[in-house]
């Protein structure tokens, strides 16, 4: 008589297979999701860095405009530590009613610049006209540093 396999022994391998095929596929998983989640944080530590650039900048622009306010030659002032970064300013005078506010805010190895234009009066406060922010290119090619007035 012939001896029949048993069950187990025609088995036996394909429960090991099932289960590295398994501990593959979660492993894939948790690797997409691991590069998901570390994408995802850092375009939030970028967004945070541009929103801290961004406030650096604009408390720059308004102690110019306040500075102006008291001196209407007020001449800007070069980089110094302010709120985790550095700001400097540098204001030029293209018209006698007209201030140009140039401003550099760096922050974690980031860098902003942005120009406010500042109309100027005898009866009333300096008011901010209009303000860009500067391309990286124009802000390195402007023939000047914001070392200090």
């Amino acid at each position: 008589m012939r001896r029949r396999a048993s069950p187990r022994r025609s088995e036996s391998g394909q429960a090991l297979v099932v289960a590295l095929t398994v501990v593959l596929l979660l492993a894939a998983a948790f690797s997409l999701v691991a590069g998901f989640l570390v994408s995802r944080m850092s375009s939030a530590r970028d967004d945070s860095r541009r929103i801290v650039l961004l406030a650096l900048s604009d408390a720059a622009v308004a102690e110019s405009v306040a500075n102006l306010a008291a001196s209407p030659f007020y001449p800007g002032v070069g980089e110094r530590p302010f709120g985790g970064g550095t700001i400097a300013s540098r204001v030029s005078r293209p018209a006698a009613d007209l201030a140009v506010v140039r401003v550099r805010a760096t922050y974690q190895g980031g860098a902003l610049v942005v120009e406010a234009r500042v109309r100027l009066s005898d009866d009333a406060p300096p008011t901010t006209v209009g303000w860009r922010r500067v391309p990286a290119a124009e802000a390195e090619g402007h023939g000047g540093s914001f070392a200090g007035p």
